[in-house]
């Protein structure tokens, strides 16, 4: 029989399912501990690269004072994302300035001495007005990246209201503007480079551009250009800034401007009742304010990417509305509210050109060409045989002279003459070329050609060939434009029979105050006897230059101001 536990006796509990679930419990208590200190580890990380242990670094912005603000209040927002660069904490400065000053700073070189009290600290991030200031730039280890636009406006015409709808009847492109629309054209303006381009590419056909080098020396851009520049030149008080030019037109100056090239957000912003917009045919020049960030000494990794990445805050939609609410246009933005001024429709966009050919326009704007009634009278005496810098004195004017004619505008009338001593041993002079406006077929060609086929040989006979070809553009004189005769001759004395009386009493009596006529006289070499043609360079209002070298630019300087 078998026995049976007491009923006071204690059951006894396994330990294996305790030690299990111990083990269980131990386990998850681990994992969630383990999550817990990564959690902790990660935001301790992520607090110590907040914490900026590289410090506090500047981002230093210029920007062009017609968008300075703008990028000034999208500063202060940046700065208050507390943005953190490579363990920096950023702060932005931004400091205004004209762009053309910025890009002939950036042009001489990191090397080169900055101006802070006029630019600013030298910046990291630079937004001038266009993409047309960036051309002297090229090739200069200036810029890092390719510069993308912020917000963008483009190049119009402020004019009265009236003159906007004869124009808008007209459908004016650029070339086609009337001859009586004064329109401003102040010397370094950006605007003006603009305008200038966009003349000169609806001249040449050239469309969207950009406008090549020969298109603009040419003779038809060269008077196109020329008379615009010279209408404007001419005022009283000529404006020498487009902010003046839209103050005189805003305010109705008289005997000022009646059209200036302006971007439509600052005409907008000064516009009146008495001024609105026109936008000309043809490719438009459009201010497209990029950010172009700065490469160089100074400029370091951390500058570079914070540049990036405020230029990249700037064009985010919350942000750019701030451009334009100003009155400037943005990508993915509607058209600003431009008041009374109507947004101007952008057909085609023109491309800036070379920093070669942006110089040879400026220049036609600084020195305009104006059409004159001239005699060119060449010296091709034994003394313009001698070499000078490889070829001779005769084939270097000839070649500055060729030069200055391809400038020229068609209303030009210009002829040409030589003289030496002929093998008899008197005064050789001949009419190469009859006195003829450069619009004729192939007039420019016949003048080339007979300058080219100069040559050097016997005396020089300047006194009588000059008292002769005086006297012949006295008795031609062409009113209502400049007429002169210019002599091109070396310093060697005259060897003529004519002495300085002769000719002076020559020059007074074939002279005529209803007709003037101004003897301009360019001498090459070193001699001293030039005291007679001075003296009649001076009773006939004309201007004597002296060059010691054919080879030397100065000699097509004295050509260009003596043929314009």
């Amino acid at each position: 029989m078998g026995e049976h536990r007491g009923g006071s006796g204690a059951r006894g509990i396994s330990k294996g399912p305790i030690l299990v679930v111990v083990l269980i419990a131990l386990i998850v208590a681990g994992f969630f501990g383990w999550k817990a200190l990564s959690s902790r580890i990660d935001d301790q990380g992520q607090q110590a690269a907040g914490t900026c242990v590289e410090g506090n670094k500047t981002l230093d912005v210029t920007a062009d004072p017609s968008i300075a603000p703008q990028v000034e209040e999208l500063a202060k927002r940046y700065t208050q994302t507390s943005p953190v660069v490579r363990d920096h904490c950023i702060a932005v400065a931004v400091h205004g300035a004209p762009s053309a000053a910025v890009s002939t700073a950036l042009e001489a070189g990191p090397a080169a001495p900055w101006d802070d009290a006029a630019l600013g600290p030298r910046p990291s991030l630079w937004i001038p007005t266009s993409s047309f200031e960036l051309a002297p730039l090229a090739g200069k280890a200036v810029i890092n990246g390719d510069p993308r636009s912020l917000a963008s406006s483009p190049i119009v015409l402020a004019v009265g209201p009236e003159t906007a709808a004869a124009l808008a009847g007209a459908a004016s492109s650029w070339k086609s503007l009337p001859s009586d629309l004064t329109v401003a054209l102040p010397v370094g303006s950006t605007e003006t480079s603009m305008a200038a381009q966009a003349i000169a590419a609806d001249v040449a056909d050239a469309g969207a551009g950009p406008v090549t080098t020969d298109q603009a020396k040419s003779a038809q851009v060269n008077a196109a250009l020329s008379a615009r520049a010279l209408q404007f030149q001419s005022l009283p008080a000529p404006p020498t800034s487009t902010a003046e030019a839209l103050g005189a037109l805003s305010a109705g100056t008289p005997d000022s401007v009646k059209a200036v090239p302006a971007t439509e957000q600052s005409i907008a912003q000064s516009a009146n009742a008495a001024m609105t917009t026109y936008s000309p045919a043809g490719a438009t020049p459009v201010a497209d304010y990029p950010a172009v960030i700065i490469s160089g000494s100074g400029i370091d990794e951390t500058a570079s990417r914070a540049a990036a990445q405020f230029a990249d805050f700037m064009r985010e939609p919350n942000q750019s509305q701030l451009f334009v609410g100003a009155g400037f246009r943005a990508e993915g933005q509607d058209h600003p509210d431009l008041g009374a001024v109507s947004p101007a429709k952008v057909s085609s966009t023109l491309i800036p050109t070379s920093t070669e050919t942006a110089a040879a326009l400026g220049d036609i704007v600084a020195n305009p060409v104006s059409p004159r009634s001239a005699t060119i009278l060449m010296d091709t005496s034994a003394s313009m045989g001698t070499d000078d810098g490889g070829t001779t004195r005769l084939a270097n004017v000839a070649a500055a002279v060729n030069t200055q004619l391809g400038r020229s505008p068609d209303a030009s009338d210009i002829g040409l003459r030589e003289f030496s001593t002929g093998t008899d041993g008197k005064p050789s002079e001949r009419i190469l070329v009859p006195g003829g406006s450069l619009s004729e077929p192939n007039r420019r060609a016949t003048i080339t050609d007979f300058l080219n086929g100069l040559r050097a040989g016997g005396k020089t006979s300047k006194y009588p060939a000059l008292a002769s070809s005086y006297k012949a553009a006295v008795d031609g004189f062409d009113a209502g434009r400049v007429n002169s005769v210019l002599l091109i001759t070396s310093s060697t004395p005259d060897e003529s029979t004519t002495t300085r009386a002769e000719l002076l009493s020559a020059i007074a009596a074939a002279g005529n105050p209803s007709r003037p006529v101004q003897v301009d006289v360019i001498v090459v070499g070193t001699g001293d006897d030039v005291s007679t043609l001075q003296d009649v360079s001076d009773r006939t209002g004309g201007t004597l230059v002296r060059v010691d070298s054919t080879s030397d630019p100065a000699l097509a300087a004295a050509v260009t101001k003596m043929l314009s």
